[in-house]
């Protein structure tokens, strides 16, 4: 790390570029362009490694964050992805799409005054320049047990618990109804948070750890649960939450009111070419006016998917005040932007 301590001082902080508003508006890739080597190393030098780190405490997983930051800074690259991989099986996931700023970010010491170290903006640079300079996990320390698990859903449960147990020896079989893995993370967040090539580099990533996908099968329809308490050592549930919440209003059910969940699903499935069901049938908002009901981040996300099917206008309706938004502010910001 750098040796001027008032480093956080001389550099503030700076947040990698926005895609230009007019492109951000009708495409649904992600706005964000990554961070460059330079601009990696300088802001995780702004760093306090702090000896008690607010931010590894407040964040849900309890990431080594000060560690994998110094490692950025040096550049070694591969150590960082390393460490990171060792408290998250998705960090280049949760670098997009983690609400850093109620979490690490929002705790970091130089939060109120300096401006928080760009911590997710960090993590997603680190592990994906090692995925691109050809880092994998290291399997050639692991010893097979000959024990099998059937993991039914590939979203991030049914990832996780398969990434632990193939590390530990135990062949993991992941089942899922859906065409590519990743859950909500692929079908229900768009797009312009989240690119889908991003899953499908994960999904080879475990495929060449040794985990065995088989998509497109459900679980009761394909295959039954109990041939697979009959066939393997244990079975791992993590079908995810794809129910909708109701708000209880009246006529709920009209023509025009649609659910988020199903709306999202059907429209990324859309875009990846893979058409529509009956229980999430494509509704697109091209030149109708919405109104999108809640504050949360699906909230943001049908807003600004709205926005992309090019609606004529969209506004989002919520009970409180803006402060008590349960979303991340930065979609709220990204939301009032695109308009």
């Amino acid at each position: 790390m750098s040796q001027n301590v008032y480093q956080f001082i001389d550099l503030q902080r700076v947040d990698p570029p926005k895609k230009p508003l007019k492109i951000r508006k009708i495409e649904f890739v992600e706005i964000y362009e990554p961070f460059s080597e330079g601009q990696a190393k300088a802001q995780a030098d702004r760093c306090l490694s702090c000896g008690n780190p607010y931010c590894e405490w407040k964040c849900p997983v309890h990431n080594y964050i000060p560690n994998w930051l110094k490692l950025a800074n040096e550049g070694r690259i591969f150590e960082a992805a390393e460490l990171s991989h060792q408290t998250n099986t998705l960090p280049e996931v949760c670098g997009r799409v983690c609400p850093q700023d109620r979490l690490c970010e929002g705790s970091c010491t130089l939060n109120d005054e300096f401006g928080a170290v760009t911590i997710g903006n960090i993590e997603r640079y680190i592990n994906d320049k090692a995925f691109e300079m050809g880092w994998r996990p290291d399997m050639s320390g692991v010893k097979q047990t000959g024990k099998k698990v059937a993991i039914i859903g590939a979203g991030p449960a049914g990832l996780a618990c398969a990434d632990v147990l193939t590390r530990n020896g135990v062949k993991a079989v992941v089942f899922d109804r859906h065409p590519e893995i990743g859950g909500l993370l692929t079908f229900g967040i768009p797009a312009f948070k989240l690119e889908k090539e991003v899953m499908t580099r994960r999904r080879e990533i475990f495929t060449g750890m040794g985990i065995e996908f088989k998509l497109n099968t459900e679980v009761g329809r394909d295959v039954q649960l109990d041939d697979l308490l009959s066939d393997y050592d244990a079975v791992f549930l993590g079908v995810g939450t794809y129910q909708s919440m109701h708000g209880g209003l009246e006529n709920e059910d009209a023509d025009g009111v649609y659910a988020a969940l199903p709306f999202l699903i059907a429209n990324t499935k859309q875009l990846m070419g893979f058409g529509e069901t009956r229980d999430e049938p494509f509704v697109s908002m091209e030149g109708k006016r919405v109104v999108v009901l809640g504050g949360g981040d699906t909230a943001m996300d049908c807003v600004r998917t709205s926005v992309r099917q090019g609606a004529k206008h969209v506004t989002c309706a919520y009970r409180r005040d803006e402060e008590n938004m349960p979303g991340s502010r930065r979609e709220v910001k990204n939301a009032r932007e695109e308009g």
